[in-house]
C-alpha cells in the first residue's frame, strides 16, 4: 500500500514562485481602498474654508467633525483584529471599501450638517478595518524579516491617498464643488470594493500555495475566536512592553494628523495670506515626505540595522526637532521659504510609527497579533480624535472676533498655542520610543508562552 502524502507535503511540492507573484496582486488591491481611506483622513482640511462658510461652523466644531473619523476609526481597532482573526481580511476589507462608499456619498450629498457627520461616521467605520486587515494578509504572505518593510510600503503607498487631498482636492473643488468630488469618490469606492472581492485572499494556503518561507509550519496561527476575546485583550494590556510602542504612535500619529489632517491648511492660508491651493502644495509635502520616510525607516529596520529601537528613538527626535522649529522659529511663524522643508520632515520623521505596530506584533503572542496591532492602531487614532478638538478649542479660545466670508481667521498666536500642544505631544513620543524593547525583528514569544 503506497504512502499517503498529506496536505502540507503537496503544497511543499508547488513552486515557491507563484506565491511570491500571487502576493503582490493579494496586496495591491487591499491596498487600493487603502489609499482611498487615506485621501479621506486628511481630506477636511483641503476644504476646511468651504465645510466652516457651508455649515457656519467654529473651529471646535470643524474640528468635531473631522475627529468623528478618528473616534470610530479608533473603536473600531480591536473589533477589527477581531475580524481579522475570525472573520478574515478578504471579507472584513470588502465590506469595508463598500461602507466607505456610501459614507463618502452621504457625505458629499448632505444638505444639513448632521447628514454630513453621518456620513464621515460612515466613512471613519468603513476604513477603520483596513490597516489591521492589510498587515493581517502581510503576515500571512510574507516573510516575518519582510514585515517592517512591508508596513513602510503600506503607509508610504497609503500616503498617496493623501497626495490627492491636498492640491489635487483643493483643485477639483474649484472646478466641480466639494459635493461632487466626493459623491464621485465614493462610487469609487464601490467598484474598489468588488475588485477586492475578485483578487484578495486570506492566506496562500486558499489558493492552494505553500507559505512564503519554507520553515513556516503548514498552518495560521491560533485564532481568536478560540480562546476568549476578553482574556486576549487583557494579555495584551497586561504586557508592559506593549506600551510604549502604543504611546508612541500615539504621540506620532496624532500630532502629525493634526497639521496635515485639519489645520496645516488654514495656518497657512491664514497666518501667510496665501490661497487656498499654494497651501495645499505645502500639505502634499507633509504627505510627500511621508511617502519617501516610511520604506525608509522599515528598511533600515529590517535589512541595514535589524533593529526596532535605534531607528525608531533616532526618528522621534528629529520629529519633535521639527516641531520645536516650527513653534519657536519668529514667534510661531517661521519664514515662508523654509516652510516646504519643514513640511517634508515632518512627514518624513513621523513615518518612525510604522515601526510602533510591528514592534506591538513582535511584543506579543502570535495568536494575539490581531488584537494586538488593533490595540496599538486605536490608540494613535483616538489620540488623533482628542487632539484635533482640543487644538479647534484652543484655537477659538484666541481668536480676535475676524471673520471672513462667514470664516473664522485665527490670528498666529493662536495657532502658535495650538502648535506648541503638539511640540509637548511629540517629547511624549520621544520618551516612548526610548522605553521601547527591542525585538531584533522577531516575535519575542511563542504562542505557548505566558504572558511577561
Amino acid at each position: 500500500m503506497g504512502s499517503v502524502i498529506t496536505a502540507p507535503e503537496r503544497l511543499s511540492l508547488l513552486p515557491l514562485e507563484q506565491t511570491l507573484k500571487r502576493r503582490w496582486m493579494v496586496w495591491g488591491a487591499a491596498m487600493t481602498v487603502f489609499m482611498v481611506g487615506y485621501f479621506h483622513r486628511i481630506a477636511p482640511g483641503a476644504i476646511a474654508s468651504d465645510l466652516m462658510a457651508t455649515f457656519h461652523t467654529t473651529g471646535a466644531v470643524l474640528g468635531v467633525l473631522s475627529s468623528i473619523y478618528f473616534w470610530v476609526y479608533a473603536l473600531m481597532q480591536i473589533p477589527s483584529g477581531i475580524l481579522s482573526d475570525r472573520w478574515g481580511p478578504r471579507k472584513t476589507i470588502t465590506t469595508g471599501a463598500l461602507v466607505m462608499g456610501a459614507g463618502s456619498v452621504i457625505f458629499g450629498a448632505s444638505g444639513a450638517f448632521a447628514y454630513c457627520c453621518l456620513g464621515r461616521f460612515l466613512v471613519g467605520l468603513g476604513v477603520s478595518v483596513f490597516m489591521v486587515n492589510i498587515m493581517r494578509l502581510c503576515v500571512e504572505w510574507f516573510r516575518a524579516d519582510e514585515m517592517a518593510v512591508m508596513n513602510g510600503w503600506t503607509t508610504g503607498l497609503g500616503g498617496l491617498g493623501g497626495l490627492f487631498a491636498t492640491a489635487p482636492l483643493a483643485a477639483l473643488s474649484a472646478a466641480i464643488g466639494w459635493r461632487t468630488g466626493f459623491v464621485s469618490i465614493g462610487v469609487f469606492s464601490v467598484l474598489l470594493g468588488v475588485l477586492c472581492w475578485a483578487v484578495v485572499r486570506d492566506s496562500p494556503a486558499d489558493c492552494g500555495l505553500p507559505p512564503p518561507d519554507r520553515d513556516r509550519r503548514y498552518r495560521r496561527v491560533v485564532p481568536a475566536e478560540r480562546q476568549p476575546v476578553g482574556r486576549g485583550m487583557a494579555a495584551v494590556f497586561r504586557n508592559r512592553f506593549a506600551w510604549p510602542p502604543l504611546l508612541g504612535f500615539m504621540a506620532f500619529y496624532s500630532s502629525l494628523m493634526a497639521f496635515s489632517g485639519l489645520w496645516g491648511m488654514p495656518f497657512l492660508t491664514q497666518v501667510y495670506g496665501i490661497s487656498t491651493q499654494g497651501a495645499a502644495g505645502y500639505v502634499m509635502a507633509v504627505s510627500l515626505g511621508l511617502i519617501a520616510g516610511c520604506p525608509v525607516v522599515g528598511f533600515l529596520s529590517d535589512k541595514v540595522l535589524r533593529r526596532r529601537k535605534a531607528p525608531y528613538v533616532a526618528f522621534a527626535f528629529l520629529y519633535a526637532l521639527v516641531w520645536a522649529v516650527i513653534c519657536f522659529s519668529r514667534g510661531g511663524k517661521p519664514g515662508l521659504s523654509v516652510m516646504y522643508p519643514l513640511c517634508f520632515a515632518l512627514g518624513f520623521f513621523s513615518a518612525g510609527f510604522i515601526l510602533s505596530i510591528v514592534a506591538a506584533k513582535e511584543v506579543n503572542r502570535p495568536d494575539l497579533s490581531g488584537i494586538a496591532m488593533g490595540t496599538n492602531n486605536a490608540g494613535g487614532f483616538l489620540a488623533s480624535a482628542m487632539l484635533q478638538v482640543v487644538l479647534g478649542r484652543v484655537l477659538d479660545a484666541n481668536w480676535d472676533g475676524t471673520l471672513l466670508k462667514g470664516v473664522r481667521i485665527y490670528p498666529t498666536h493662536a495657532y502658535r498655542v495650538a502648535f506648541f500642544i503638539c511640540f509637548g505631544v511629540s517629547l511624549l513620543g520621544l520618551f516612548a520610543s526610548l522605553a521601547l524593547k527591542e525585538t531584533r525583528c522577531r516575535d519575542l514569544l511563542p504562542v505557548s508562552c505566558k504572558d511577561p
